[in-house]
This record gives C-alpha cells, structure tokens and sequence, in this order.
C-alpha cells in the first residue's frame, strides 16, 4: 500500500494548525514543508525520500487522541480502547470511557486506519 505523504502532510496542517507546527513537529523548516506541498522541495536540493520518510515516521504510528489533546502511539491508542475497564482509577475510567465511543478505535468501526 502506497501512503500518500502529501495528503498526510495536508491533513496534519489541518489538524495542527499550521505549516509552522507540522515543520516543529518533524524537525524541519517551515520552508521545506511549504516547499514538499508545492511539489518543489526536489528542485531546490532537498531530499524527498528522506523528507518523506521523516513524515511517515512521525505521523503515520502516531494519533492525535482527542481525549488527552495530544499524539500517542497508535498502539498506546489500540491498547486503551481493547483494555478491560478499569474500576479503581476515576481518570482512567473517563479515558476509556472516551475511547469506547471515538472514531480511531479499529474495534468500534470495523477498519484500519490509513497509515
């Protein structure tokens, strides 16, 4: 299966908020992600496969949770949502609670997730 970097890089603009964010978030320029969405980061000297790789990396095995209001691990969001309910931690309780009903749980919808 061929991921789309593009799209994800896209969509993590959308969902962080900013191109400036996304370039935090790889550890890159603001620059090279500006210029790998335009299609011209090749042209100026940068290194698409790297650039790529970098990207999947860091956003294909993590989620953003909506309930923490920050990326975890996908695997760290799976094993919530399959974990038994916990009974004697309240914060715990709310998180699961949460995760039973949210659209990444693979369990819930029936489907993976793209990446």
């Amino acid at each position: 299966m061929q991921i789309d970097v593009r799209g994800l890089l896209e969509e993590q603009v959308a969902t962080l908020g900013s191109r400036q964010a996304v370039a935090d978030a790889l550890g890159v320029s603001r620059t090279a992600v500006s210029l790998y969405l335009a299609g011209k980061l090749e042209a100026n000297g940068g290194r698409v496969d790297r650039f790529e790789s970098r990207a999947i990396e860091r956003f294909c095995d993590r989620v953003l949770c909506p309930y923490l209001g920050s990326d975890i691990s996908r695997e760290s969001c799976q094993s919530n949502c399959d974990r038994a309910i916990p009974t004697s931690d309240p914060a715990a309780l709310r998180h699961w609670a949460a995760c039973q009903r949210c659209s990444l749980n693979a369990s819930r919808t029936g489907q993976e997730t793209a990446c």
